[in-house]
């Protein structure tokens, strides 16, 4: 990630606590503060990237993304703490929100140091961010009454790390989130991870296969 995504990331999660000051009848303000604060991370740093040498190491990008995504973090939960959010409701999803930040950001870091790689990750982050958003607006669409018929799928958009961050992120989400929905947002990250870690080669033993 570079270094005028994580200003960009870091200024944007920064803003966001401090809506609560500024526009207290803004709508997002309402909800989960934490939510908001890591959503801008979750954004920024999936974003596929052009390919780089391998010259730093993989953790160095997840690490700094992750460590500047904390205090953001920290301070939206303490806001909603303060609120009267429960924290043994509160304390394993914004957990989980940090964890997949650093599994998304991992893969995008990894994924940048070949063709093969970046073509899984960018077909991946197409599937699973734009296109389950866009999968979900088109729903919407649906008449109300088929809506019954459709709510049983409503934890696979956690699949979508921003559909499920702006889930648990408006207000009264949190407490609507179950725990199917932080598995499949932990899992979908994970499996991220896992396809471009197996399809990563150094070159050198790409050289000597060919």
């Amino acid at each position: 990630m570079g270094a005028r995504l994580l200003a960009a990331a870091f200024l944007l999660s920064i803003l966001v606590p401090l809506c609560e000051a500024w526009l207290p009848a803004f709508p997002l303000a309402q909800g989960s503060l934490a939510a908001l604060a890591i959503l801008p991370w979750l954004v920024l740093a999936p974003l596929p990237r052009q390919r780089h040498a391998q010259r730093e190491p993989l953790w160095r990008g997840p690490l700094s993304a992750a460590c500047l995504a904390l205090p953001s973090l920290c301070l939206g939960a303490g806001i909603d703490l303060a609120r009267g959010i429960e924290p043994h409701v509160l304390a394993p999803t914004t957990a989980a929100a940090w964890l997949v930040l650093v599994l998304w950001s991992g893969a995008a870091e990894c994924a940048r140091r070949s063709d093969r790689t970046r073509s899984a990750f960018a077909t991946l982050w197409f599937l699973l961010l734009p296109g389950a958003s866009a999968l979900r607006f088109a729903l919407a669409w649906v008449p109300l009454r088929a809506s019954t018929a459709g709510s049983g799928r409503a934890p696979l958009y956690a699949l979508d790390p921003l559909l499920w961050c702006q889930r648990w992120g408006r207000a009264g989400g949190l407490e609507q989130l179950g725990l199917l929905e932080l598995c499949l947002a932990l899992g979908a990250a994970l499996l991220v991870l896992v396809v471009v870690l197996v399809l990563h080669r150094p070159e050198g033993a790409e050289k000597s296969s060919g």
